[in-house]
């Protein structure tokens, strides 16, 4: 971190410092902003059966070195705080990267992260599912497609 104290950092410089720290490309520095038992969480992750929370530095630390490996040039840009404390920050902020599959990831987030002692205990992330499956998934959209097609009207009805 840039010349602060870490300790009495207010919540947006840290997170600022922390964005900052990920488009540098050292994941273990980035893990390094979490305290032990925090945890990075994208919760609509979750919706297309993949892992949507990381906790600890040695899964942050996993995390991000894979991130990097498949989008080398990955970068925050254009954030914005929306409300700051102390010890919290909301904010939305965008991302861009040309992944090693060729596709180029483009998103918008809003995040809600919380310090404590200068160190993240939770970063939760909110994103845009379909622009992450489009860039992430070997089939893209095509991997989310349900196998089974739907019940009909008729069978839903007797269910409920």
């Amino acid at each position: 971190m840039k010349n602060v104290n870490v300790e009495t950092a207010p919540a947006s410089i840290l997170f600022k410092d922390y964005l900052d720290c990920v488009n540098s490309g050292d994941p273990r520095a980035v893990a390094e902003f979490f305290t032990e038992d925090g945890y990075i969480e994208a919760p609509y992750v979750a919706s297309m059966g993949m892992p949507a929370k990381f906790v600890g530095r040695t899964a942050i630390e996993a995390t991000m070195k894979g991130l990097m490996q498949n989008a080398p040039d990955f970068q925050f840009t254009s954030l914005k705080i929306i409300l700051a404390t102390p010890v919290e920050v909301v904010a939305e902020y965008e991302s861009k990267a040309k992944l090693l599959n060729g596709r180029n990831y483009m998103q918008l987030y809003v995040g809600h992260v919380t310090f404590k002692n200068g160190k993240i205990v939770s970063h939760r992330e909110f994103l845009n599912t379909i622009s992450f499956a489009i860039a992430f998934l070997p089939n893209g959209l095509s991997d989310l497609v349900i196998s089974e097609p739907p019940l009909s009207p008729e069978k839903d009805k007797k269910k409920i």
